[in-house]
């Protein structure tokens, strides 16, 4: 079975605004907001209940908040990889459109997802470099703790000094690698100290 937005865990039925839905089920089926004596929204569907009439079962995909709730989704996609995985979910949506007739309905998910899937692109050209930088600095933090492991004795911890201090600059601009270092240096150092205790 596919997936929908209620599925896959994107829009939760509770957390919907029921003052809104209440208007636009109230605009679906043509009546004033006093014909409808109760509204509950169920997993898959909206439980309309009518003054002195049958109960009606109402689809999300009726409602424009629907599709404005797929919009505000796709807007809090934060990764190229949630942005395709919600692609092809709204795509089995789409389907349920195409079947009632009203593909053009789904429009704005398309223009909305287009638009973030470029933003996405902008963001992670714009952070590129500073992703290399991350990844720079993680590898030399790396090096580094093998060759403080090899230091059997604090005059090739203390030799080694200097050294460190003058890489590290490179990487100030980064604390967690920072911090890191100065905690390994720390760790190496008390291990020497009990080594030798």
């Amino acid at each position: 079975m596919s997936q929908n937005l209620i599925t896959a865990g994107f829009i939760d039925p509770g957390q919907l605004p029921l003052d809104q839905v209440r208007q636009q089920v109230a605009t679906f089926l043509k009546v004033s907001l006093n014909q409808i004596d109760r509204i509950e929204c169920w997993q898959h569907q909206i439980w309309v209940k009518l003054v002195e009439s049958r109960a009606k079962f109402i689809s999300y995909r009726s409602l424009p908040l629907w599709i404005e709730q797929g919009i505000a989704v796709i807007k809090r996609c934060t990764s190229r990889a949630s942005l395709d995985q919600l692609g092809g979910i709204l795509r089995s949506e789409r389907d349920w459109y195409d079947e009632h007739d009203n593909p053009q309905a789904v429009q704005p998910w398309r223009d909305a997802w287009a638009q973030q899937a470029q933003h996405l692109r902008e963001e992670e050209e714009r952070t590129l470099p500073i992703r290399a930088h991350q990844q720079a600095g993680s590898e030399w933090y790396s090096a580094w703790q093998q060759v403080l492991y090899c230091c059997r004795d604090f005059t090739g911890l203390e030799r080694l000094a200097p050294e460190i201090r003058q890489q590290s600059q490179e990487f100030s601009d980064l604390p967690e690698v920072m911090q890191a270092m100065q905690q390994l240096w720390n760790q190496r150092w008390q291990e020497l100290k009990k080594a030798y205790a």
